[in-house]
């Protein structure tokens, strides 16, 4: 989870819905940025890396590439945030429980966004629930008291369409006219890009120059921007960089490495974490921090 939020912000990904499991796991998400493939092969180097060094062993952790289908939305969106939500409990081992002792394992399951969805937790900052709960009505307690039912309603029962759809071939989640406009640009589009997504299916923000980066953090910082290059003892500078250049260059952190100076791209990590720690207590830098990522994000819109 660590390792997830921290690319969250990263990779400026919307998550609307998660629950992780023993085996596997899953995701609700939007890419503003188009960067789905970056954020995945970070996430999972990084864990597979912590994973190994805990447990002393080597080589691959997950089994082949991870999947994914474009999700159209309202009613689609609202049953895909049902599956995930329920898999819990649509395990062999409590499927086999009174229903009664089902509905208890899902409302203690911490491994999940469900019981922000139900009000039983605060929603934190890297959760979107907005979205989908909105379905659900207009008040808050509203949402929760709706979104609840719709859930737990449908205990006893699984989506057998949406699984189908989840586990078949279809490459997307929608009505039939969505599923074959996906599959029309797929075929279309197969061929003429190198890059691992296809940045026409979906509405993007525009990818910034690193130059255009440190300007606008350097003004907000009031540095000039050769002072990101500079290490400096107990300075902010070069994380903001760092978090900056890969949420609005869409660098990798390898490659904010280079453009900072830094020697490999596992120290902008750990400058990204650092930057995170300070921004918790200290109230200018959160300031600063929040002007350069609104200049930045309206200029990705321009």
């Amino acid at each position: 989870m660590d390792r997830l939020i921290d690319r969250i912000e990263t990779y400026n990904i919307r998550l609307y819905a998660h629950c992780e499991m023993r085996t596997h796991w899953h995701a609700l998400i939007e890419t503003p940025q188009a960067n789905l493939g970056r954020f995945m092969h970070s996430l999972n180097t990084a864990y597979t890396a912590f994973y190994n060094t805990r447990h002393r062993r080597h080589g691959h952790l997950f089994q082949g590439r991870y999947g994914a289908k474009p999700v159209e939305g309202d009613a689609y969106l609202l049953s895909l945030s049902r599956y995930i939500h329920l898999n819990p409990v649509h395990i062999k081992k409590v499927r086999a429980l009174p229903l009664a002792e089902q509905l208890r394992h899902l409302h203690l399951y911490h491994w999940s966004s469900y019981r922000a969805y139900i009000g039983r937790t605060k929603t934190p900052d890297w959760l979107e629930p907005g979205p989908v709960l909105a379905q659900c009505g207009r008040a808050k307690q509203e949402q929760h008291r709706h979104y609840r039912a719709f859930v737990e309603n449908s205990l006893a029962e699984e989506d057998d369409a949406l699984l189908s759809v989840l586990k078949g071939p279809c490459l997307a989640i929608g009505d039939d006219a969505f599923v074959d406009e996906i599959r029309s640009r797929t075929i279309d589009l197969i061929g003429k890009y190198k890059k691992q997504e296809d940045v026409s299916l979906r509405h993007v923000l525009e990818r910034l120059e690193p130059n255009q980066v440190l300007a606008v953090a350097g003004e907000a910082m009031g540095v000039e921007p050769a002072a990101f290059l500079i290490r400096r003892r107990n300075s902010a500078l070069r994380g903001v960089a760092a978090r900056m250049l890969c949420k609005y260059a869409v660098l990798t952190q390898r490659e904010a490495a280079d453009v900072l100076h830094i020697g490999s791209g596992a120290a902008v990590g750990r400058q990204q974490k650092k930057l995170a720690e300070n921004l918790a207590h200290d109230r200018d830098l959160r300031r600063r921090v929040k002007e350069i990522e609104t200049r930045l994000k309206a200029l990705s819109r321009q």
